[in-house]
Parts: structure tokens; sequence; C-alpha cells
């Protein structure tokens, strides 16, 4: 258990802080992929006497949305966090914070420059060799596109509510501390089956597996097709001197990283270099053929028709056009191209034959759990099963019939579930299993432990408290949404 705790004691901490995400706040973000508005001044809500600018929501929302992009590994799109939702999150966000921030206004709290210095100074991202460094501290901003006036007035509100929960801070008490701890540390003795599933035992009605995908079908789209004309500017081959290679060599020197972050020496990376500085010199001619299209005085000589999942061509430089315009040139294999927007089919509900694989597949895992649940009600009416002695929640090794990680998951579900007798539906079995005795091993928890342990019970209690403060407050202080505007 110790071991499970020293693994996982960040994410115990993240887990409980991303219910409370619309409370924290220090240090920047850059502009998210959702532009509400280009007046900043504009306010989208009003909470009490605070306003809500649309600069402030949409900083809420950019950190929503890099923390939901960090979780789908950077692959997150603006259709799946229309889908999660994240607009009204953020705005509940903004709201929750601002309900705070009136109360804090309420009871005398405030900022001082000095507290806002005290914030900047320590920020690592502003610290040179562990030292603040005033120029680096207005060259990141200036990078991120933010006014240092409006970057220390958000901190002040981050400072505020910071100041805020130090003041309503409640420390966990020796019952909350004993109730993490059993949660944690304690250990059953299992008796144990394992059922494998058998596919050979699903049988595929066809009716059953149209009626799954009419259910569903909105689940089973297309993708978007582009067809695009266009026009291809070969990269000028003439063979750069070694002196204008260097000089752009050094001015474009990051691009040239390996994989250990370091830059490569020019000899390394010469080719690379020669074939960049050759499409930087065809620009102006990809420049000029484009206004010639744009003016119907040159044709574009190719089509092409991609879906938005096609990886070998640049869409994103597409996307965001209309039918009939025609694209700025972007560098495309060893030159520019030019392309005009033909047509757009937008998404559409596939067809039965289309989507049957992917529904079949659905099918299965539905059909299977079926199975697996029914064999294992059956096999629990009379169950025996195999000792397997006690685990915990950072079991080690396998349990017999399972894998590590087969292991891990049951293990997981099974401290959660209340039942001294029951079963667990995996991915591809079901686990039956019997608690014959249970323990607790406080006794070897360190002293490094009992501080995560203080650490995750504080901020659960803290995190409740806020809740239920911002809910009262609600009733206290009004809160009128505006339209948005994007």
């Amino acid at each position: 258990m110790l071991s499970w705790m020293q693994k996982h004691k960040k994410y115990l901490v993240v887990t409980i802080w991303v219910s409370t995400i619309a409370f924290v706040g220090a240090g920047f973000v850059g502009w998210g992929a959702y532009d509400l508005n280009s007046n900043r001044a504009t306010s989208v809500a009003k909470v009490g006497h605070r306003n809500i600018s649309v600069q402030e929501l949409q900083q809420k929302y950019d950190r929503l949305y890099q923390y939901y992009n960090n979780m789908f590994e950077g692959k997150l799109t603006q259709e799946k966090a229309d889908e999660l939702g994240l607009e009204k999150a953020a705005l509940q966000a903004a709201i929750q914070e601002n309900l705070l921030l009136n109360f804090a206004d309420d009871i005398g709290l405030s900022v001082s420059k000095d507290d806002v210095l005290k914030y900047i100074i320590v920020d690592p991202t502003f610290q040179k060799d562990g030292v603040f460094d005033k120029n680096l501290y207005y060259d990141v901003l200036r990078r991120a596109r933010i006014n240092p006036t409006d970057f220390e007035e958000n901190l002040k509100l981050t400072i505020l509510v910071d100041k805020l929960r130090t003041i309503l801070n409640l420390p966990a008490s020796k019952e909350d501390m004993a109730m993490m701890e059993a949660s944690f540390f304690m250990q059953d003795k299992l008796a144990v089956e394992v059922i494998n599933a058998d596919q050979n035992e699903i049988k595929v009605d066809e009716k059953e597996l149209k009626d799954l995908w009419e259910i569903n079908k909105n689940n089973y789209m297309t993708k978007t097709i582009y067809g695009i004309e266009t026009y291809f500017v070969e990269s000028n081959k003439n063979e750069a001197n070694e002196a204008a290679l260097t000089t752009y060599y050094n001015e474009n020197k990051e691009r040239y990283k390996g994989s250990d972050d370091k830059i490569k020496p020019f000899e390394e990376v010469k080719a690379e270099v020669s074939k960049d500085y050759n499409i930087e010199q065809s620009k102006t001619n990809a420049l000029e053929k484009y206004v010639s299209i744009k003016k119907a005085e040159l044709a574009t000589n190719d089509f092409v028709s991609v879906n938005e999942d096609n990886a070998t061509f640049p869409l994103d430089e597409i996307k965001g056009a209309r039918v009939g315009e025609v694209v700025k040139p972007f560098i495309y294999k060893d030159g520019y191209l030019i392309a005009r927007v033909k047509s757009i089919t937008p998404p559409q509900p596939m067809s039965f034959e289309q989507a049957r694989e992917m529904v079949l597949e659905i099918y299965n895992e539905k059909k299977q759990k079926e199975l697996l649940t029914a064999k294992a009600k059956a096999a629990l009416e009379n169950f025996k099963g195999t000792d397997v002695g006690f685990v915990s929640r950072d079991v080690n090794g396998s349990i017999a019939g399972l894998n590590e990680s087969d292991t891990r998951a049951f293990v997981a579900q099974l401290f959660d579930a209340n039942n001294k007798k029951g079963y667990v539906i995996l991915e591809d079995k079901a686990v039956i299993y019997d608690i014959l005795e249970q323990r607790l091993l406080t006794n070897n928890i360190d002293n490094n432990y009992k501080q995560i342990t203080q650490q995750n019970v504080t901020m659960l209690k803290n995190n409740e408290l806020i809740k239920d403060l911002t809910n009262k407050l609600q009733q206290y202080y009004e809160v009128k949404e505006l339209s948005l505007i994007h």
C-alpha cells in the first residue's frame, strides 16, 4: 500500500484538484481555440457587483481546453470540446469564482501591488537561474500576446481567491485521517473464481444489430469531405551559397533541434537547411501566383478530394475557408500549394452497411458483458472459489487466472464495492469474489505518507467547503448571464 501511495501521490492531489479547476488560476495562458469576441471589454455575465469579461471567460475556457486536450493526448477537436460542453463549464467556473470574489470584497479582503509582485517574482516562468528576470517577464507575456497590465489585473483575482481560501482553511481531524487511512490501507483476504468470455457463444442477430445502429446512428458519421482545386509552386532549385545558408541557419536555429532538445550543428542539418531556404525563396513567386488566381488571371491545374482525417494533406489551412475562397500559399512537400475550396460536404450519418463493422464491435461487447454477467450471477449462488490470500490497493503481481493489468482493474473495483460477495466484469472475463477476512495495516504508515494523506484530506474538506459556500452565495448575489457572441 505504501508503494501505491508513493507512485500515485501526485495523482491523488490532481484528481481532487480537477473538481475545483474553477478556483485555480495562477500563471498565464495563451488564447485558446475558442474566440469569444474580438472586443474583450464586453461583459458576458454579471455576478453581484462584478462583471465577467469576455477576456476572463476566454481564459477559463482555455484552461479547460488545455486540461482536456492533455487528457486526450493532444487530440481534442473543437467538435469534441463542444460535445463536452466546455463553453458552459467555463462560464460556470467564472460565475463560481466571481461569487467568491464578491464575498471576499464584502468581508474586506484586498490585494496590494506588493502582493502581486510577490506572486510574480516566485513564478519559475519568469526566472533565469532561479532569479526573477524583468526582461524575461515582459518577453514571455509579449510572446503569449498578453498585456502586462491585463495579466497583473487577472493575477489580483487569483490572489484574492487564494486569500479567501486561506482564511476558510479547515484542517484535517484525527477522524478524517482515520477514514482516509482505512480506505488506503485496508487489506482483504479473498476467494476468487475467474470466468473467461467465449466469443463462440455470441450469436449475431442482424435485426438486433440493425436496431442498435438505428438508435445510435448519429454516432456513426461520415467525415467532412473537401473538394479542392490546387496550384503547386515548386521551390527554387538553385543551389544557394554557403554564406546564405549559414545566415539562414543562424536566424532559424530553433527549427533544427534533436531529440535531446539541443540545436544540431550546421553541417549535420545542411541538407535540411538548404531545402527550407529554397522553399522560403519561393514564397514571393507563390504569392504572385496566388494573386493571379484570385483575379482569375491564372487557372488552377489540379483537383483533390480529401476528408478531414487525411494525415498527408495540411487541412488546417483549409478548414476555416468558405466555398469559393482561395487560400493563401502554404508549405506543401517541396514548395507552396495554392488552394481554392470547390466544395465542402458536411458529415452525414453512415448507412447501416457503412457502419456495420463499427456497430458490430459495440454489439459484441454488449453481448459479451451480458453473457459474463449471467454466468457470474449463476456461479455466485454456489460459490466456493480459490483462496488467494490478502490483497490491497497496491497489489503487486497477479492473482491466479488474471494478468497484472486485470488484477489491478479487479482490485480497484473491489475496494470501491460495498458487498462481501460479488463479481466484477472486466473486458473479457468475470471475477467472482468472497471477502473472507479484513485487516488494517495503519501501523506501517511512515510520516511521509501521513503527510500525503493529510494533504488530500485537507484538500477534500476545503473543496467541499468552497462548493457549499458558492451554492449559498448564489442566494445572496444576483447572477445575470448576458448573450455570448462567438
